[in-house]
């Protein structure tokens, strides 16, 4: 067993303001500072140029929150090393319910988010930048976001589609010029009001990593929107739609994008099917029913502890959309408890030591099916 810092905190003021006392908060870890930089040189003036003409339109204000986390850490915006790993991982369980299968009547969502435990952020924070929607989420390398849930009553999360994407070895190489999912994820919390609006933006982004993402509102309305290698797809679905729920894990769902994609890692498939089995055997579910869901442990479940393998449960959430608030789990553990966060309330700043339970599979983890 192993330990792991929790950070919850609210961030609120212009972009640049956000970034400057992002950048404040991080001098107080100097190893934190210098991984947040990489070389000079490592962008082309061209690059540079196009990397923030890509970020002004489709994630306004995310270059002035670098500028002021650079300045207040004493580097340059373009040195960041989220222009790195953004500018071009993790795998996830979702599920989106719709109120005619709950028993409070509300939109409901689900989700496992795995990595690793040495390379997390372990932050939860609530962010109110002037002039944008008031969200709440994870945060991926402080500045994007792995899901959130808005003011407006729009949820959003993501499983990777396939082999993870980057820059980095071992990741697949980019088909297309275009952004990361922690940038995507932010872009649509803060500036779409409902699933709609965010699939409109989505159709319009270049996006370089393969990701499915689901959407929800509180509207009753929920989406399925996967891409790999730009090609994207989407599947909708509301309360006139035979379909009331609609999940995914690390592969592809859809027929258009299956097409490209046929293969599917056997672990993804599992807990895909485990999902699918659950759901047409439920009604009426409730917050607790999507809470064991969650936790029950691979391969007759959800829950992996697999962190070496970039595949261990970091947390476990519960979305209530119609409420605007989340349940979280940390670690993918009974015993580290469940804390509960609402949109609407002041966020208090804290700090949670919680368990981290390392295992390894004892399967080829990497197994095509």
């Amino acid at each position: 067993m192993e330990k792991a810092k929790v950070n919850i905190f609210e961030l609120s003021g212009t972009n640049y303001e956000i970034g400057y006392h992002l950048g404040k908060m991080a001098m107080n870890y100097p190893q934190f500072v210098e991984m947040q930089k990489c070389p000079k040189g490592t962008f082309t003036d061209e690059q540079a140029k196009e990397m923030t003409q890509m970020f002004d339109k489709y994630c306004p204000g995310l270059n002035e929150e670098l500028q002021g986390f650079a300045e207040a850490i004493g580097a340059t915006r373009l040195q960041m090393v989220y222009y790195a790993m953004t500018y071009l991982t993790p795998g996830c369980s979702l599920l989106a319910v719709l109120p005619n299968l709950t028993a409070n009547g509300h939109v409901m969502v689900a989700r496992n988010y795995e990595f690793s435990h040495k390379m997390e952020d372990f932050c939860f924070c609530k962010t109110k930048v002037t002039g944008k929607y008031v969200h709440m989420g994870g945060s991926v390398m402080q500045f994007g976001r792995s899901e959130g849930i808005n003011e407006c009553g729009l949820m959003v999360g993501q499983t990777s589609c396939g082999m993870p994407v980057g820059n980095m070895e071992m990741m697949r190489k980019t088909a297309i010029t275009g952004l990361q999912f922690w940038a995507v994820i932010r872009s649509l919390l803060e500036n779409c009001k409902d699933v709609d609006e965010a699939l409109q933006s989505l159709m319009d982004m270049p996006i370089a990593y393969n990701i499915n993402l689901i959407l929800a509102d509180k509207n009753g309305r929920a989406a399925l929107f996967e891409t790999l290698d730009g090609k994207k797809a989407v599947q909708k679905i509301d309360r006139t739609t035979k379909k009331q729920y609609i999940h995914s894990t690390n592969h592809a769902h859809l027929p258009d994008i299956m097409e490209i994609e046929p293969l599917a890692m056997e672990h993804s498939v599992c807990r895909y099917e485990y999902i699918k089995e659950y759901m047409d055997e439920s009604n009426q579910l409730n917050d607790n029913d999507l809470k064991e869901l969650l936790l029950s442990k691979y391969p007759t479940g959800l829950c992996c502890h697999w962190y070496d393998e970039f595949f261990g449960t970091v947390k476990s959430m519960v979305f209530d959309v119609t409420l605007g608030k989340v349940d979280i789990c940390w670690g993918g553990i009974v015993a580290n408890g469940w804390k509960t966060y609402f949109l609407d309330e002041e966020l208090q700043e804290e700090n949670l030591m919680v368990n981290i339970e390392v295992e390894h599979p004892t399967f080829d983890f990497s197994r095509l099916v």
